[in-house]
């Protein structure tokens, strides 16, 4: 990747910044004042720490708590210690504590650094904090750095910060950059900015990108952003897309989006859409609303008379809710008529249950109708309550309605799979 032109009074004024920051460096190492012995003494008292992740986290606190005058003390004290890990846990640190307080300074140090993997966890601390505090001067810096991954990753990182700051001016600035991988993945970055903060004017731009992963993630999060704040214009948008799977999962995400802040209008809508599409459209404007007022969605999806939909519906609002209030979603599904609607939200409800509450999943799962998919429930179910609590689960079983036979078999392969 070419170099921009690079403005003289700029590169004088990162070089003799360069040459203030090694005086004082000098000044510091040289003649140690009241601070800098203070510094000395608590990194000593730091690596006394007998346990070692407790001494690499002591030197990490000094770190960050430095001021800017403790800064070119602290690394020469780093450079100096033999361990590597704690070499990194103070100076690594420092660096970036630099990063906080005086951006620029610490940024022409960092990029002046021989490239190694400490250089790219530096710039990448830096570079932010640079780009937040002066974009252009940040994207400037980062372009002038000799060629390497840590000269990337500031300029990728330089593009995205700056974006979040003034797109319009990181945009332009993108525009400009030599052609290359680069410039790519600044572009990229600030179009996942940009469709984040005006979807509407970022979309005709995202038809610049080849098909492919990034293309459907940026029209993504388009028709998620967008229906967030105007639902009708960003369903119209989709529809203008060309017909196919893209238009399709643009449709779904905009449907998705829009439920999370009218779930009934979302729901309707979906219903509208073409077979294909509608199944996929209702049961992701269901998740949202699962996640809203799952009791309202659950007789929504109940008075509907679509079995397809009414069992995945069900089924998918149960297993929503089952993590956030278990005791709620055992209710739901125990008032549930016997079919097969109540058994697939019994399988939902075990399936997301089972890991932390065998008990109670395991009950649930009694109640299922088929009896092979009841017993395939329950057998799974009872060997991870019994690993938990063996007499509770053995009690249980003991008064289930299970024939004599499987109880054997459930009791034989846990003592089968004992150590």
């Amino acid at each position: 990747m070419s170099l921009l032109p690079f403005p003289r009074w700029l590169r004088n004024a990162f070089q003799c910044a360069a040459l203030l920051l090694g005086l004082v460096a000098v000044l510091a190492a040289a003649e140690p004042g009241p601070a800098s012995s203070g510094l000395a003494a608590r990194v000593v008292h730091a690596r006394e720490e007998k346990k070692n992740d407790a001494r690499l986290s002591a030197l990490g606190e000094i770190a960050r708590s430095l001021s800017l005058a403790e800064i070119p003390e602290a690394l020469r004290l780093a450079h100096g210690l033999t361990s590597l890990r704690e070499r990194m846990a103070l100076g690594d640190m420092a660096l970036r504590r630099w990063g906080e307080l005086a951006p620029a300074a610490a940024f022409a140090h960092v990029a002046a650094m021989p490239e190694s993997y400490s250089k790219i966890e530096a710039i990448r601390s830096v570079a932010v904090s640079f780009a937040k505090a002066d974009g252009p001067a940040a994207a400037a810096a980062a372009l002038h750095m000799n060629p390497g991954r840590s000269r990337l990753e500031a300029i990728q990182l330089v593009g995205e910060i700056w974006a979040s700051v003034d797109l319009p001016a990181a945009l332009q600035w993108a525009r400009t950059l030599p052609e290359g991988a680069g410039k790519e993945e600044v572009w990229r970055r600030i179009h996942f900015v940009w469709v984040h903060a005006d979807p509407v004017a970022a979309a005709p731009s995202i038809r610049e990108f080849p098909a492919g992963e990034y293309r459907n993630a940026l029209l993504m999060n388009v028709a998620a952003n967008w229906a967030a704040i105007d639902p009708d214009a960003a369903l119209r948008w989709t529809q203008a897309l060309p017909a196919g799977e893209e238009q399709d999962t643009m449709q779904v995400m905009a449907v998705e989006s829009w439920a999370n802040a009218d779930p009934l209008a979302a729901c309707q809508f979906a219903q509208k859409l073409p077979p294909n599409l509608r199944p996929r459209a209702v049961l992701a404007a269901l998740d949202r609303w699962a996640t809203q007022d799952p009791h309202e969605a659950l007789q929504w999806v109940s008075r509907q008379g679509d079995r397809f939909l009414s069992e995945r519906g069900v089924a998918q609002i149960v297993s929503t809710c089952a993590s956030v209030c278990p005791g709620d979603a055992a209710h739901w599904v125990e008032q549930l008529p016997l079919g097969p609607v109540r058994d697939n939200a019994i399988g939902a409800y075990v399936d997301t249950v089972q890991a932390w509450d065998p008990a109670t999943a395991t009950r649930l799962a009694a109640l299922t109708a088929d009896a092979v998919a009841r017993q395939q429930r329950v057998g799974l179910c009872f060997q991870q309550w019994r690993a938990l609590d063996p007499e509770g689960a053995e009690r249980w079983l003991t008064g289930a309605d299970f024939p004599e036979e499987t109880k054997r078999d459930w009791r034989a392969e846990r003592t089968a799979s004992a150590p």
